[in-house]
């Protein structure tokens, strides 16, 4: 089965079954033509684009294009957004985004753009060709096997779970997963297959899943198989931190081949934004219309914000005016002063949960125009459900790794353990890789409850010297210590603890499909019923599979297109997503026969319960 699954993340497209556009075949249309045109009078129009992450950057890079002036302002100072490559002495850190999805193909056509590929290889994920070797530690038994000849045999316990999971489970009715991978393959994709399949379980009520509940409910399994399956999981690694969110969170990412067949950038991650940010059209082989040649990202921004660093800069409001421009008071944090600009548009990237502050941060003014969301959208606003995740990185002398000890084994594996560390990653950038040499070790990768338990930790042991600790355990005949570079080896990072964030990425909760639906039809929808509006989310959170950068891509592309039909009398570019919005948009969720719901609670009591639960002010 593994080696099926490694094979299919080169045919499939990370085609969403809530919205199966085809982005990647409608860019590769597109080819170096601007995604849109503009009424003449509008050329030049200045547009904020909110935050400076990857769906800022594709947003700001392809409304230059088409002639709009952006003018991207950020918070923390730097390029980037949760791709942030930081380097520790020569070795880059990846603190965000690390692997990247070959069906993703969005994200690779922008990689393709800036000429990353050139400079990447497969990730080392645990229990693939590319880790060499992996070692499963769980509940004090250690288990290692390693690829040969491009497979990857497994003990048989764990090849055994994963085939029961992929080929029993996921085979059921009404989940079909081969049928759904074949409708997203190339040559067969089939839009009108994905969006049956997919709209028959929201009917059937399969919203109101758990990951956890479905395994017990609808697979059936025990919890000794559901813990075992939770620690070694497939892909990416244990599954189990996922297990209080909803399943269909958990089954886009399955259907749409992201768990699988990654890419490590070399240059490291933050240079997709950044090279969109510097970069002219030219420089990419893209055609643009309206400004100079050599007009970039950063100039066009730099000229829109005259005297002051837009990479310090903090949205505080966003009023809408009664002529429909877009009144943005801005904190200017090297200043330490507040100043107001004027917009025709808006596009909104970082974690929509900063939005819900804007609203008790002034007294006064008090907006001129409409609401900026609808009460309905802010309430999706309010509930969105962010994953926490942390990393401990340690430099190394050298990829130690590699060698071998007296049974033919590496001295050490990419590690999937119970212990605190859970997920342990090798990486070796070479004696020349670009930006980067040298190697190191992710010592801990952690998400969500495994995260928030690093933040206990003792001032007396820090992270870095507690993982150490941990695992010298799983490997008693390896001097960790001595193979570290450096007086200062080790940074680390904790989302939920990082300035300007609220955790790593969105993960919707059972039940809360409509809000998710809210945020991402927002963009062709508008807010508080304003017609043809011009402030849109965009970004990973507002996507329907956050914590991959292909979501940030895509809304990006979706924000675009609403600013070349705003701009262009209404009329939306030919082929784009707002010309498909009729056929494919997501479905709104209505009643549900009480004999079509899924085994246990009744579906409308297990919302009742999730929103009681979730409510402000609950306390536990």
């Amino acid at each position: 089965m593994r080696a099926a699954l490694l094979a299919r993340a080169d045919a499939v497209s990370a085609l969403i079954p809530d919205f199966p556009f085809d982005y990647a075949r409608y860019l590769q249309a597109k080819g170096a033509s601007p995604l849109g045109s503009l009424q003449p009078e509008n050329l030049g129009q200045a547009v904020l684009v909110v935050g400076a992450g990857v769906a800022g950057l594709v947003a700001a890079y392809e409304c230059m294009r088409m002639g709009l002036r952006p003018v991207v302002v950020e918070a923390s100072g730097r390029i980037g957004g949760r791709l942030f490559s930081d380097g520790v002495g020569s070795v880059p850190f990846e603190r965000g985004a690390m692997r990247f999805p070959v069906s993703g193909r969005a994200l690779m056509h922008y990689f393709d753009k800036v000429g990353m590929r050139d400079n990447s290889e497969d990730f080392p994920n645990p229990g693939s060709v590319a880790a060499v070797s992996t070692v499963v530690d769980y509940e004090g038994n250690k288990y290692y096997f390693e690829g040969d000849d491009g497979e990857f045999p497994r003990p048989e316990k764990f090849k055994a779970i994963e085939d029961r999971f992929f080929e029993e489970f996921l085979e059921q009715s009404p989940i079909h997963f081969a049928a759904m991978e074949r409708a997203m393959s190339d040559g067969t994709v089939d839009q009108d297959f994905i969006k049956s399949t997919w709209n028959n379980m929201l009917e059937l009520g399969w919203d109101n899943l758990s990951f956890h509940a479905a395994m017990v409910e609808q697979a059936k399994w025990s919890a000794a198989d559901i813990n075992l399956f939770g620690q070694i999981g497939f892909g990416t690694g244990g599954w189990n931190t996922d297990f209080p969110n909803c399943f269909l969170e958990v089954l886009r990412v399955l259907y749409t081949g992201l768990d699988v067949s990654h890419q490590l950038m070399r240059d490291g991650a933050d240079q997709l934004p950044q090279r969109l940010w510097a970069g002219t059209p030219g420089s990419f082989g893209d055609e643009h219309v309206y400004w100079d040649a050599l007009e970039t990202v950063q100039t066009l921004t730099m000229a829109g914000l005259p005297g002051r660093n837009p990479l310090r800069q903090e949205v505080s409001l966003v009023s809408r005016r009664e002529d429909g421009q877009f009144e943005v008071y801005l904190h200017d944090l090297e200043r330490q002063e507040d100043h107001t600009q004027t917009f025709a548009a808006v596009v909104y990237t970082p974690h929509v949960r900063i939005l819900d502050k804007f609203r008790y941060r002034h007294a006064d003014p008090q907006p001129a125009g409409p609401a900026l969301l609808s009460q309905k959208q802010w309430e999706a606003v309010m509930y969105t459900h962010y994953m926490q995740s942390a990393k401990v990185f340690a430099q190394t002398r050298s990829p130690f790794w590699k060698a071998r000890d007296s049974e033919g084994r590496q001295l050490m594996s990419i590690t999937l353990s119970d212990r605190l560390t859970r997920g342990t990653y090798l990486v070796d950038y070479g004696a020349s890789s670009g930006n980067y040499t040298g190697s190191g070790i992710f010592l801990s990768y952690t998400w969500n409850d495994d995260s928030l338990k690093l933040l206990g930790s003792q001032a007396h042991m820090p992270n870095a010297e507690l993982c150490t600790t941990l695992l010298e355990q799983v490997y008693p005949q390896v001097d960790l210590r001595g193979q570290y570079l450096g007086s200062d080896p080790f940074a680390q990072i904790q989302w939920e603890a990082e300035p300007f964030y609220l955790g790593a990425f969105k993960m919707n909760l059972p039940g809360q499909y409509e809000y998710q639906r809210l945020l991402f039809s927002q963009f062709h929808e508008g807010g508080n019923g304003v017609a043809n509006d011009g402030f849109i989310l965009a970004g990973d959170d507002v996507s329907w599979t956050a914590g991959w950068a292909e979501g940030a891509v895509t809304t990006a592309l979706n924000a675009v297109d609403k600013l070349a039909s705003k701009f262009n009398g209404g009329v939306a570019p030919q082929a784009g997503p707002i010309s498909q919005w009729e056929r494919l948009k997501p479905m709104a969720l209505g009643g549900v026969p009480a004999q079509q719901q899924p085994a246990g609670l009744p579906c409308r009591l297990i919302r009742a319960l999730t929103n009681w639960l979730c409510r402000p002010g609950r306390r536990t």
